[in-house]
Parts: structure tokens; C-alpha cells; sequence
């Protein structure tokens, strides 16, 4: 019988494909046992395992290519705890510590407002634009430090910290035994929520675990939940599934299409990009969009990537190249180095993009959602994309490669045909227009 061992690459694939449906099955039996006080949590407890375990991607990928069965190999490095009958699983409130009742005292004033949440600096700062629109007095929320005055907090919002209480509001002996970090979140925005009682509770991206607890518990409570589009992944990975929004407000119709696949419960809205697109600019640069080596990437494909701009730059030598790191990805010595060797190319660490795109030519990246972004500027997007299974489905296929020499091919071919740009169209509004839109239907469907 003829065996054909998968692609080394398809290893990826696979660990992420088994790891979303045993967790999904998982879940799916232990369902009724994942509740916080009145509140099931099952699935924002479902992104946590999944992200939990993303850790053992490359042991998978190792012992898949010495040999070893998929099925081996998930079944052993995946352990899922079933419920026993002697948890407890109770919907009184235990008492109160200090901690809590000090937080009770200092959120008090801010009952009733709504509470915007963001774990990152980038993302504070595109929903700055949102929170603008809406003209109100509001709350925003990130467990990370950033610098607000910096990214132009408006004087009649909040910012708190969010800070894990780690303390015991409800009782749930089986999340609390093998998942209390997770545990600890849920009591910490429970006790958050009951305080400020939001009637809506938005964020930005979705992916995230604390965003989606709060969602849980705002929508148990019979508050809205919004989501607003930030990017768009290279992958429908178990972040983007099942998301537990009321609402979620997208760029275009392509992608409230393609997000609303895996989200059927959610009502997808197509508003547009708050942030104002518009394709004036120098144009002149080559500009390369780094990824994390997490998810689809890896620290192979990283250093890939950088020869790749070096010998952009080599090749290129008169022409300007930009590397802009990406925000959550600290990579600051390599990109450095490489900047100090060829005198064309600058590191951008701005904190927004927009700029970025106005000096760009051509935007190049692996798997970031900056190559649909970068056209509605008017740049042209080209992907390098040496793995197999991934991909944006929303680029057209003459602007996809999978190796260095049809990416030069490419390159090569656009700089001598100079003038061409490259519009999508899948983001319908931006700016001023995007914002009208907003207002004048955030009240209607919602």
C-alpha cells in the first residue's frame, strides 16, 4: 500500500485542526459544568484551552515527522479533565475580601457607564477614534500598560487597569482545580461587572480571553456586547469561532462573510475602517510587515523573512525599504541589524499605520491582514508565503508567492511596470464616512 507522509508544513495545519476539535468535542460534553454563578463561560474557557496549548505546536510537529501518528501524538500531548461528581458548583457569592470591597469603593462612580476594553496600546488607540464617535462619557480597560496620553485619552474617559484579584467570588471546584488562572479571571470581571454594570460592553479585534469572559457575563446580564474589526487572521483559529458578541462591526461586506462563517450567532455589520483611508502619499518604499513567530509562523520562517528584506535591500539598493516590527513582537535587535547594514532600509515603529502605507509602494508580509489594509491605500500587496495552508482569501492570486525566487519574479515584474495600484474594494468606508455610518446606525441595530 502506498503511504504518502505529509509536507513537513502540514504539520501546522493538522496540530491546529486537532487541537480545535478536541477542545470543541470537549466542551461541547462538559458543558453544563463551566459555569460561573449564573453565567456559563464556556466559551471564552474554550479560547483559553486553546491558547493554553498553542505552546506545543513544534512538539507536535517534531514527533509527526519522526513518524508518529497524529492521532498518537494529540491524544498524548492534549489532556482534558472531565467534571467528577464531587465538584461543587454553586451560584452564591462567597465573601467578599478586602480586595474586592476596596475595588467596590473605587468603581463605584463609574456604575452605568459603558466599559471599553483593549489589551493593547495599538488597540487603545484605534478604539480612541470609536469611543470619539460616540461622544459619552465611558470606561476603558486593558490589563497592559499604556501610555494614554500619548494615544489621546478624551478628558471625559476613564482608564482603569485591570488587575487579576485572584480571589474566589463563585464556586467552581473543576475550573478552579485545572484552570485558576482562568478561574480567577472570570471572578476578577465578574466582580467588575456587577460593580460598573455597563449597558454595552465593546472591544476591539474578539480574540481575546478577557473580552470574551466579559462578553459572557454583559450578555447574561442582559447588557449589548459590540465588537469592532481590528485585523483579520490568516487562519480561522478557535479565537475567531463561535465569538459571543451581540454585534460585530467589520469593514466590508467580504469580511462580515467570511467572519459570520464561523460565527453564526453573531450579528456581522458592515461599517467600515474608522481609522480614514486614502491613497495619497509618497509611494516610493518597499515595505516589509514582520509577523510573530507564533500561530501559522515560526522562528524558521522569521529569520526567512529577514534575509528576505536584506536581500531586497541588496537588490534594490537605491530604492527605500522599510521593516515595520510587529507591535506585540519585541524584535528590535534583528531589525536593527539589519538596518545597520544596508543603508536603505529603516526600522517604523509608529503607532498606527497609516503613515507606513502613505510612503509605501509595495507592502509585503507573510500573513498579516495589513496586505488588504495596504491596498485600500493604494499600495500594491504581495505575500510570501513559504508554508502550505494558509492564506488571505480575499488577495488575488497573481499577488501571492511561496518562495524567493517567485517573490523576486513579482517584485521585479511591478517595479519595472511602476503606477499600478491595487484596490480591493472589501473596505467599503473609512474616516468621516465611516463615522456618519456609525452613528447614524449604532443605535438601530443594536
Amino acid at each position: 500500500m502506498l503511504v504518502i507522509t505529509p509536507h513537513p508544513d502540514t504539520f501546522i495545519t493538522e496540530f491546529f485542526t486537532l487541537l480545535k476539535d478536541s477542545v470543541r468535542a470537549w466542551i461541547t460534553t462538559h458543558k453544563e459544568s463551566m459555569v460561573m454563578g449564573d453565567v456559563n463561560v464556556s466559551g471564552s474557557l474554550e479560547s483559553y484551552v486553546n491558547y493554553s496549548n498553542y505552546s506545543l505546536r513544534d512538539e507536535y510537529c517534531r514527533r509527526r515527522s519522526e513518524g508518529e501518528r497524529a492521532e498518537t501524538v494529540i491524544a498524548s500531548l492534549i489532556t482534558l479533565p472531565p467534571p467528577t461528581d464531587t465538584d461543587v458548583i454553586s451560584q452564591n457569592l462567597l465573601p467578599f475580601t478586602s480586595d474586592a470591597r476596596s475595588w467596590t469603593e473605587a468603581l463605584s462612580p463609574l456604575r452605568g457607564k459603558e466599559v471599553f476594553y483593549a489589551n493593547f496600546e495599538r488597540m487603545a488607540h484605534s478604539l480612541i477614534l470609536w469611543i470619539r464617535s460616540n461622544s459619552q462619557s465611558a470606561v476603558i480597560i486593558s490589563e497592559n500598560e499604556i501610555d494614554y496620553q500619548r494615544i489621546g485619552l478624551p478628558p471625559d474617559m476613564t482608564a482603569v487597569r485591570f488587575h487579576d484579584l485572584r480571589m474566589r467570588l463563585y464556586r467552581n471546584d473543576f475550573i478552579e482545580k485545572y484552570f485558576p488562572v482562568f478561574y480567577s479571571f472570570c471572578n476578577t470581571v465578574k466582580l467588575m461587572d456587577s460593580i460598573i454594570e455597563p449597558p454595552r460592553f465593546s472591544c476591539i479585534c474578539g480574540c481575546q480571553v478577557i473580552g470574551k469572559i466579559w462578553a459572557e457575563i454583559c450578555t447574561a446580564r442582559g447588557g449589548d456586547t459590540v465588537c469592532y474589526q481590528q485585523g483579520w487572521p490568516a487562519f480561522m483559529h478557535a479565537g475567531f469561532r463561535q465569538l459571543p458578541y451581540s454585534h460585530f462591526l467589520t469593514w466590508g461586506e467580504a469580511f462580515s462573510v467570511l467572519l459570520g462563517e464561523a460565527s453564526p450567532l453573531t450579528g456581522f455589520h458592515a461599517i467600515g475602517r474608522l481609522e480614514p483611508v486614502d491613497s495619497q502619499g509618497s509611494h516610493d518604499a518597499i515595505t516589509f510587515f514582520m509577523q510573530a513567530p507564533v500561530f501559522v509562523s515560526s522562528e524558521e520562517y522569521h529569520a526567512r523573512f529577514l534575509k528576505l528584506v536584506e536581500a531586497t535591500a541588496q537588490r534594490y539598493p537605491s530604492r527605500r525599504i522599510i521593516v515595520r516590527p510587529h507591535p506585540e513582537y519585541d524584535d528590535t535587535a534583528r531589525t536593527s541589524a539589519a538596518a545597520a547594514t544596508h543603508r536603505n532600509i529603516t526600522v517604523d515603529t509608529a503607532p498606527l499605520t497609516a503613515n507606513t502605507y502613505r510612503m509605501t509602494y509595495i507592502a509585503v508580509s507573510m500573513f498579516s491582514s495589513c496586505l488588504v489594509e495596504s491596498a485600500a491605500f493604494g499600495c500594491v500587496p504581495l505575500m510570501f508565503n513559504p508554508t502550505s495552508g494558509f492564506e488571505y482569501p480575499l488577495l488575488p492570486e497573481e499577488l501571492k508567492t511561496r518562495d524567493e525566487e517567485s517573490f523576486f519574479d513579482r517584485l521585479d515584474d511591478i517595479m519595472q511596470h511602476p503606477g499600478g495600484r491595487c484596490a480591493t474594494g472589501h473596505i467599503q468606508y473609512s474616516g468621516k464616512e465611516c463615522l456618519a455610518r456609525f452613528a447614524a446606525s449604532i443605535q438601530s441595530i443594536i
